[in-house]
């Protein structure tokens, strides 16, 4: 019988690790780092694969550590964020299930830009960069998936620089509200109820305002036919609602 090698990882905050679980390692399947490899080269990789446990608040990664595996959320969310000094950390991003963990830079195994810190208890697969460059030695689709993450974290940081240039704040909180509801699977117009992901601190910051603005701009929104009760919002109209935000 084959025992699979856990490695420590230097980046994360102490915490329980464990093997995947079949839904797991289902979930892990359907990451696209994994969309073109083979079936062999997946369960060869995902049988030296832990689970770490991160509690709510602790460190997944550290801003600067360097990169010794690929990290994806198998349960569970991540804010990332950076902090100059003696300020707050700002909230770059969030990173949600099945979704990995800064990829480019992990690829690249050069220093992460940003740390990641548990919004609540997260499970995540850490899954050792060696691994990933034997395979790429043997499995062409799975290299080829390997510069498409890179090159697709390029292209989501693109994004997100020109959301800040080109919308005011009231419009990126808009812009989050009508992710949310297409993500839920809402359609592209007339009424919806969502639920916010996140606490209002880390939403203003994510948007780049105060917590005060936010509250500030979530008053002005009743204007707009949304009202937000808690983590709870209702919006009268999303195709309104998307246009006003420019989606």
């Amino acid at each position: 019988m084959m025992h699979a090698t856990f490695p420590t990882h230097s980046s994360i905050d102490v915490t329980l690790e464990q093997p995947p679980t079949a839904e797991d390692r289902r979930r892990l399947r359907r990451l696209p780092l994994f969309a073109g490899a083979g079936d062999a080269t997946v369960q060869d990789i995902l049988a030296r694969t832990p689970v770490s446990v991160i509690q709510r608040h602790q460190l997944a990664v550290r801003e600067g550590s360097i990169p010794n595996s690929v990290m994806a959320v198998l349960s569970g969310r991540l804010a990332l964020s950076t902090q100059i000094s003696s300020e707050q950390p700002v909230v770059i991003g969030i990173v949600t299930r099945e979704e990995l963990v800064m990829p480019g830079a992990a690829i690249v195994a050069s220093a992460y830009p940003l740390s990641a810190r548990a919004v609540e208890e997260t499970r995540i697969a850490v899954v050792p960069l060696a691994d990933l460059w034997a395979a790429t030695e043997r499995d062409r689709g799975f290299a080829m998936d390997l510069a498409r993450l890179a090159s697709g974290e390029w292209q989501a940081l693109l994004a997100m620089l020109k959301d800040y240039r080109l919308r005011s704040a009231p419009q990126r909180f808009a812009a989050y509200l009508v992710r949310l509801a297409k993500e839920g699977g809402r359609t592209d117009s007339g009424p919806a109820e969502i639920e916010l992901a996140d606490d209002r601190k880390t939403l203003a910051s994510l948007l780049g305002m105060t917590p005060e603005n936010l509250s500030r701009t979530i008053a002005q929104f009743r204007e707009r036919g949304v009202v937000v009760s808690g983590r709870l919002v209702a919006i009268d109209d999303l195709a309104a609602l998307a246009s006003f935000a420019g989606v």
